[in-house]
């Protein structure tokens, strides 16, 4: 278990270290700071087993009421917000944030996206809903080749 205030420590290094310009680190961090919104005094962390079971859980959710990416209807802001209240509702645990920010590919900027981003034994990862994958937020790229840009989170 974390407090808030390291929570917003590692996410506001998570966003400084994605610039390399000084201003830019500064300004970006500042921002998130004030577009943020985290909820709880204390996070708890998933282990790997538990993350697992709610990975599983989503799946199924997902499979069994035929949900499918509809653009504008039932997109990634939607895939992620779904994602964290089962998790929160079935785990009984705040571990998992929903991330706001930009999504790249080949260095060409795509637009606005939303996943999730997840305490994982007292650590942060990246959690893209649409897909299940699970990476880190140091590297920031999916295994697809989509780097993400994080702006704000809902905590």
């Amino acid at each position: 278990m974390i407090s808030q205030i390291e929570l917003r420590a590692k996410l506001s290094k998570i966003v400084w270290n994605q610039y390399s310009n000084p201003f830019k680190k500064l300004v970006s961090t500042l921002l998130f700071n004030l577009r943020s919104w985290l909820f709880d005094l204390y996070y708890k962390s998933f282990n790997n087993e538990t993350l697992s079971i709610a990975i599983q859980y989503f799946r199924d959710y997902i499979e069994s009421h035929n949900l499918h990416y509809e653009f504008d209807f039932f997109d990634c802001d939607d895939f992620a917000l779904l994602f964290k209240a089962l998790t929160s509702a079935r785990m009984n645990t705040n571990a998992v944030g929903i991330a706001l920010g930009l999504i790249y590919k080949d260095n060409q900027l795509l637009g606005g996206h939303a996943w999730n981003i997840i305490l994982l034994n007292g650590e942060l990862w990246y959690f893209e809903p649409q897909t299940l994958e699970l990476f880190t937020v140091e590297n920031a790229v999916s295994s697809d080749g989509f780097k993400y840009e994080l702006q704000a989170v809902i905590w």
